[in-house]
């Protein structure tokens, strides 16, 4: 037996050649110049499980490694990789030799036992991860990430060869047939296998028959003209890698044009390696990846591109590859910068999001984490396990048959919006969130869906930044994409943008809907549950929707539409079993009751060391189930320490009996309330008493019914009439100071920024139920809790606006030059809410001649004050649409002279709504002076008509037929096309730049659908 050379030290070992598999392992070993034995001191890592040959070549000791038999593809040879450097640290650079599959095609006659070397191309750095990628929804394909080139001394190396074979031949056939005069048992296999067994068949045509193409029809074969020899040709370009074995002529012609022109091959290591291990990529070629591929040619392509490695090492400067850093140390150095890249983009696609918000309009208070939900929980630590549970794995599948979206239903009270934002928390931590909307009936902007898309896009743009670019170009491509359809906003601001990010998880994204039945438009509800499911076309990364509802019956009504399409699965939290109900329910009151008790005790006051024992916890049990409201608001009455201590309001909770006609949930509300009127042992009159309860109507029934919440400072401006303000909020803070189990109620340094709202919807129902109102002495009469509103809004708008109120220069001066600062200032907080809201309390308030008069003597002095300050609020293109509302509501008013008026202000409107939201003064004198002389509008109000304007247009006495002229004085173009809706009511506009408006045919208003 012939006598190896052994290495004293691994350490002089500066180069891997790894090889996936036995037949390419064989090549390179027999090609070495020198077998070498194993080196002296070799310490093979624990972990290590590569098997290793060693010898040299030219000057050169080198290592070969291979991957354990039968183990294929990226993942497994990157570990090769790191249990190299693992036992090997020294290595300076690596060589990946083998087989792959060859993608001819015209102007690259690549045949059989050819060689491709990976090579940088300024596009790549010479191998792409074809399998790394994202399908966008246009079927194209857009590649994701990047791989390293190799390391500069083997590019060196490569244009020396390169040069020299432009002078003289390649060494390969000499370096094979020195192959086989050593080893004559490879001759056989080791060599051309014959050009009458390279046949390339039309990429169309299928394999037929057995493990060879005998019975493959010749017809179908690809001509090509013969080559003078069969010595291999070498060609350079790109390497495509993945984890999959290609042989479909169809999906290696996918690949071709995924990765570009310049890919010549397709194998399954070379992506595991390029990362963590800088290496060239080195491939004979056994086949052409398609279904007549075979293994015939393997062991001839595995030892031609055998021989081109070590032909390449012999151009490799011994000095130079000294001056190389390791690859561990420079793979850290790829790694810092990596790290330096991730944290620029980062703070690039951070900046993207702030601007992308700034230009989005959002719905305030939606998110689940917004300034409004501090006092909102989340399920405590092991409640609503098995629930939770079944959200978790259904959000983390990536798997395309799973379903998009997800339903969560139950009655009031059951927890539902707690277990969103636990979900939402959940996603945010797992890096997976997409945003938040919550529904809540009785605040205008989340109560209407005009808001829902693009404050989930808001939320996209801030959890996942990466989009945000890609939001904020498809706003600069189409800005009045705010004004369009909810399907068009949903594809151009959340699925196009998605599909274009490169996002780092490859996990679904999922955006959490909550409270969907509280959408005040029921109809606009079917539209989303219909729009949502469209996120299926995504395909990368997965998109889904969390969603909770009551099981009311227009969400009843969408879902089966929805589930047509097999996109839903859904929870009914009432169908949880009690016994599993009960669990959490004592374990949520026990943990929050003992934190309660720890912060008393830390506190000035001492509870008995068995408070409260262990049958008052399980006695609110069983007054809570099946309802965590009951439960969370009994705690919140606990903890008041307005009310007295844990322990005496507990002995109140445990006195409520049962009432016939009384939910618990009622009872509880009742016990809080009762406080109101506690005040020590016969310390209240039966006077001061109803004093109590009006004042609580009057600022409770006005929180409950705003139509979005205000804080408490604006509130008591709103409320106050005659009173001095100061001694209104006092007493209105009083009022409130007893209701923080029911009512969100901000702590003093958050009153001026936070508002004051109801916790649960459920206590507004019970409020103003009419079936409570002999069990309720707090009932609220909602109708004249309205109308109270109304005068209100009526009262500050008579004493707050006036002509020109914030002072511009010229009546052609245009609102875009006044600062939102000065609008601030003229209009503060209470005049917007009155100007905004008040026909909304108007419309739901009892309407009698009184309250007629009072409408009437309004606008007869107030009018174009008001359309006025509208145009600063950017609201007065909607004041058509309101005027409609205020003329539905004062029909039963009895009054002719307003309803003239508001037919008049209509058309007035519809006639100026346009140039008032340009420049606001031009409402008093434009407007006035083009409008008809016997409009009622004009009659009224040409005092108003400025001096200044001495010589009047001729117009007509009266409003002529033509009820419109559509125009959205925000963006221009020609129509194109014109459609009406099945019943009439609304006309959809196409110009010819695609910007599409829908109008409302009897106002003429535009974006009604929004």
């Amino acid at each position: 037996m012939t006598t190896r050379k052994k290495v004293s030290s691994p350490a002089l070992y500066s180069i891997a050649w790894v090889a996936a598999l036995p037949i390419e392992r064989a090549a390179a070993t027999a090609l070495l110049h020198e077998r070498h034995d194993e080196p002296e001191g070799f310490d093979q890592h624990a972990n290590d499980a590569n098997a290793y040959d060693w010898g040299e070549v030219g000057q050169h000791n080198v290592v070969i490694a291979s991957l354990p038999a039968g183990v294929y593809g990226t993942t497994s040879a990157a570990i090769t990789a790191s249990h190299l450097l693992s036992s090997l640290p020294h290595i300076r650079i690596g060589l990946l030799v083998g087989i792959g599959g060859g993608i001819p095609r015209p102007g690259r006659d690549i045949r059989l036992g050819d060689i491709v070397v990976s090579q940088p191309d300024g596009q790549n750095g010479g191998v792409v991860q074809y399998d790394l990628g994202k399908a966008k929804i246009n079927e194209t394909w857009e590649r994701k990430g990047s791989l390293n080139m190799p390391p500069p001394v083997l590019l060196n190396a490569l244009g020396k060869l390169q040069a020299e074979h432009e002078i003289e031949d390649p060494k390969i056939m000499d370096l094979l047939q020195g192959l086989i005069r050593k080893y004559p048992r490879m001759k056989k296999h080791y060599v051309h296998q014959g050009e009458e067994n390279d046949r390339l068949f039309s990429s169309d045509y299928e394999h037929y028959g057995g493990s060879t193409c005998d019975a493959c029809d010749s017809s179908e074969e690809v001509e090509r003209p013969e080559r003078e020899t069969t010595d291999p040709e070498i060609h350079y370009g790109t390497v495509a890698s993945g984890n999959t074995l290609v042989k479909d002529a169809a999906v290696r012609d996918i690949i071709l044009q995924r990765v570009g022109e310049e890919c010549l091959c397709v194998e399954m290591e070379a992506a595991g390696l390029m990362n963590t291990f800088p290496c060239l990529v080195i491939r004979g070629i056994c086949d052409y990846a398609d279904s007549h591929k075979n293994n015939r040619w393997q062991r001839y392509a595995a030892a031609t591109a055998a021989a081109f490695a070590v032909e390449l090492l012999g151009f490799v400067r011994a000095k130079q590859l000294e001056e190389t850093p390791s690859a561990r140390e420079l793979m850290k150095s790829i790694a810092k910068v990596d790290h330096k890249i991730t944290h620029l983009k980062k703070s690039i696609d951070s900046s993207h999001s702030k601007m992308v918000l700034n230009r989005l309009p959002t719905a305030a208070g939606a998110a689940h984490d917004s300034s409004d939900s501090w006092l909102q929980a989340t399920c405590l630590e092991d409640t609503r396990v098995d629930v939770l549970r079944e959200i978790y794995e259904w959000a983390s599948d990536p798997d395309s048959n799973s379903t998009t979206l997800f339903w969560l239903n139950g009655m009031a009270g059951t927890g539902k919006s707690t277990i969103s934002r636990t979900v939402a928390q959940h996603l945010a931590k797992e890096g997976t969130f997409g945003g938040s909307f919550f529904f809540k009936k009785g605040e205008i902007d989340r109560s209407n869906p005009s808001k829902l898309f693009t404050s989930l896009a808001a939320g996209l743009s801030r959890w996942q930044s990466a989009v945000s670019q890609y939001i904020g170009e498809a706003i600069d491509q189409n800005p009045q994409i705010f004004d369009q359809m909810p399907h068009q906003q949903f594809s151009k601001l959340i699925l196009e943008p998605l599909s274009q990010a490169t996002l780092c998880s490859g996990k679904p994204i999922v955006i959490v809907i909550d409270a969907l039945d509280e959408c005040q438009h029921h109809s606009i509800t079917s539209i989303i549950l219909d729009i949502l499911p469209r996120a299926r076309s995504l395909r990368h990364p997965r998109l889904k929707f969390f969603l909770t509802s009551r099981p009311e019956l227009p969400i009843q009504a969408g879902f089966p539409h929805v589930e047509r399409r097999n996109t839903y699965q859904d929870l009914i939290l009432q169908n949880v079993p009690f016994d599993i109900i009960r669990k959490d329910l004592e374990t949520f009151l026990r943990r929050t009751i003992e934190q309660i008790r720890i912060r008393y005790d830390d506190g000035s006051g001492r509870l008995p060391p068995n408070w409260p024992g262990k049958d008052a916890i399980q006695r609110l049990v069983n007054m809570a189930t099946p309802l965590f409201i009951v439960a969370s608001t009994a705690c919140r009455f606990l903890e008041d320490r307005r009310l007295g201590n844990p322990k005496r309001q507990m002995d109140k909770i445990l006195a409520v009996k049962d009432r016939a006609h009384a939910s618990m949930l009622d009872q509880m509300y009742l016990a809080v309330l009762s406080q109101q009127l506690e005040g020590g042992p016969d310390s209240y009159t039966p006077q001061q008493k109803s004093q109590i309860v009006e004042e609580f109507r009057l600022i409770v029934g006005s929180v409950i019914l705003l139509s979005t919440p205000l804080t408490m400072p604006v509130l008591a401006q709103l409320l106050h009439g005659d009173q001095d303000v100061s001694d209104f909020q006092e007493t209105l803070e009083n009022r409130l100071e007893l209701l923080h189990s029911v009512l969100s109620v901000p702590p003093p340094s958050e009153r001026l920024n936070s508002p004051v709202r109801a916790l649960h919807l459920s206590f507004r129902d019970f409020l103003v139920d009419s079936e409570r109102r002999d069990v309720n002495p707090f009932w609220v009469d909602e109708a004249k809790a309205q109308l109270v509103l109304a005068e209100s809004c009526l009262r500050v708008m008579r004493t707050s606006l006036r002509e020109n109120i914030c002072e511009l220069g010229s009546p052609d001066t245009r609102k875009t030059w006044v600062t939102q600062e000065i609008v601030n200032d003229c209009l503060p907080p209470h005049v917007q809410y009155a100007c905004l809201h008040w026909v909304d309390h108007v419309e739901q308030a009892p309407m009698d001649l009184v309250a007629g008069k009072v409408v009437l003597e309004f606008l007869e002095i107030h009018l174009l004050h008001w359309l006025e300050a509208l145009s600063f609020l950017n609201r007065v293109l909607e004041s058509v649409v309101m005027v409609e509302r205020l003329h539905s509501a004062t029909q039963d008013a009895g009054l002719p002279q307003l309803s003239e008026l508001l037919s008049d202000l209509i058309r007035f409107t519809g006639a100026n709504a346009g140039v008032i939201d340009l420049a606001p003064l031009q409402v008093y004198s434009m407007a006035l002076v083009f409008a008809p002389l016997k409009s009622r509008v004009r009659i009224v109000f040409k005092a108003q008509v400025p001096d200044w304007i001495s010589i009047q247009p001729r117009v007509k006495d009266h409003w002529t037929d033509c009820l419109h002229t559509l125009r959205n004085p925000r963006y221009g173009g020609k129509v194109s096309h014109l459609s009406f809706s099945p019943d009439s009511k609304l006309l959809a506009s196409l110009t010819r730049t695609g910007v599409v408006s829908v109008w409302d045919v009897k106002t003429g208003v535009s974006g009604l659908l929004n």
